[in-house]
């Protein structure tokens, strides 16, 4: 399989579910809160109290549960490389140069939501299994950019730490 080009900059890729939307969907509240839950969802705290874990427990089991209702609704999987800036994916379907929309994808396997992000299509390649798409986000609201680029270092750093433990 032909890999994905790689953005310039921190990135990581994945196999995600991910679509196209012509129109965002979502308001960049929505957005926003989910990805600093994942973070609080994925992160673990030595500082928390006994009392302050099991109300996380409960939330977490909450948030499980919501999420797993509400999967039935992801897109597809695909794989993705994600970037600060740009996010690149393999698709059967091309889309055109300067189409504005949303992507729709899901960062988490464990709490899945379908996040969209506005982008641009900023490229399209022919590839022996479709097209190659890279589309930049327009990311205009600074909590949302920046939640945003806080998954990409979590997750980055996450593949650089399974790569030295590879390595050992």
């Amino acid at each position: 399989m032909n890999t994905l080009p790689v953005p310039d900059g921190v990135h990581f890729s994945a196999h995600l579910p991910l679509a196209w939307h012509g129109v965002l969907q979502q308001s960049t509240f929505e957005a926003t809160r989910y990805l600093a839950v994942l973070a609080e969802f994925e992160s673990i705290s030595d500082e928390r109290s006994h009392a302050q874990d099991a109300l996380h427990a409960k939330l977490d089991l909450m948030l499980l549960w919501t999420a797993k209702n509400a999967s039935h609704t992801l897109p597809a999987a695909k794989e993705v490389m994600i970037g600060l800036e740009t996010i690149v994916w393999r698709d059967s379907a091309a889309l055109p140069l300067g189409a504005h929309g949303a992507l729709a994808l899901s960062l988490s396997h464990i709490l899945p939501f379908s996040l969209q992000l506005p982008a641009e299509i900023i490229s399209c390649v022919v590839s022996e299994q479709g097209y190659v798409l890279t589309a930049r986000l327009l990311l205009q609201e600074e909590a949302l950019r920046d939640w945003f680029e806080r998954t990409v270092f979590r997750n980055h750093r996450r593949l650089v730490h399974a790569g030295r433990g590879a390595q050992a």
